[in-house]
């Protein structure tokens, strides 16, 4: 009977990922390429205020000498569908698209159910899944993280677990979610600080976001989530500029390898960290 119930747990998250995929890929379209001139500034505040692809490029990875930053256009083509573009040539890869986004989503809802159950705390990481989900499209089409679609989610994501924190009576562990926000945000500030064209400055908000989710979990799933994010982002990286050439400015998204990390730390991160260090979870 047990079992059963997780079962058909799993199946509803999974379906609830795969509808909330299919809209938020929408929602990610909307989102305008950081390129594009006379558009909103990269957070989309709904102020009008013209801005450079460098001044709007807040979470791309840059290789090269940056002697060609404004010429070099993103890794991927960064015109949504739903912004105009005519007659059938992007209606079959939109689908694709979108049916991809709905998969990813609805994998990683079923593997929050199978990791946490019917507990409080399984929403707020539905939540944060969903929105790695969307900032990384994001990211990849555009090359920014868009405070309109992180600070929601961060927030809700905040909410749940305090919710979660206070039926539990566990405040230690909203304690430790507190501390590693605070830590992911300041390492990440001072990479950016000391190399900003490196890092932007949506990388920097997303780490807090996902310091807040992986500390909530302990202090060594920190360590685990965000030592996945590096080394893909440097393989990444390594892959990019051996197929482009070291000599060209090549912009790198960190966000996905950020959400990957993330999710990594919070659905493997227990067995990680018992496989390495016995006895600590």
């Amino acid at each position: 009977m047990v079992e059963q119930m997780n079962d058909i747990l799993i199946g509803g998250c999974a379906l609830a990922g795969a509808l909330a995929g299919f809209v938020l890929d929408g929602v990610a379209a909307s989102v305008p390429p950081a390129s594009e001139p006379n558009t909103a500034s990269a957070n989309d505040d709904g102020s009008a205020t013209p801005v450079t692809p460098v001044e709007s490029s807040e979470s791309n990875v840059a290789f090269g000498d940056g002697s060609d930053v404004l010429d070099t256009p993103p890794p991927f083509d960064p015109v949504p569908a739903s912004r105009g573009v005519p007659g059938r040539a992007r209606s079959a890869p939109r689908v694709i698209e979108r049916v991809g986004v709905a998969a990813v989503a609805a994998v990683l809802l079923a593997g929050a159910g199978a990791r946490f159950g019917a507990v409080p705390v399984l929403a707020p990481y539905c939540v944060l899944f969903l929105g790695l989900v969307t900032v990384s499209v994001v990211d990849i089409r555009v090359g920014l993280v868009p405070r309109k679609i992180l600070y929601p989610a961060g927030a809700l994501m905040v909410i749940g677990l305090t919710a979660a924190s206070l039926l539990n009576g566990d405040v230690r562990s909203l304690l430790y979610a507190l501390v590693g926000g605070i830590v992911a945000f300041v390492v990440f500030f001072g990479i950016w600080w000391f190399y900003p064209s490196g890092m932007g400055f949506g990388d920097v908000r997303l780490a807090g976001v996902i310091g807040v989710g992986l500390g909530w979990l302990g202090p060594l799933h920190i360590y685990v989530g965000f030592l996945i994010a590096f080394v893909i982002g440097a393989i990444y990286g390594i892959v990019v500029m051996a197929l482009r050439g070291t000599g060209r400015k090549t912009r790198v998204p960190f966000g996905p390898a950020l959400a990957v990390g993330a999710v990594a730390g919070v659905l493997f991160g227990s067995v990680i960290v018992n496989h390495w260090l016995p006895g600590h979870t």
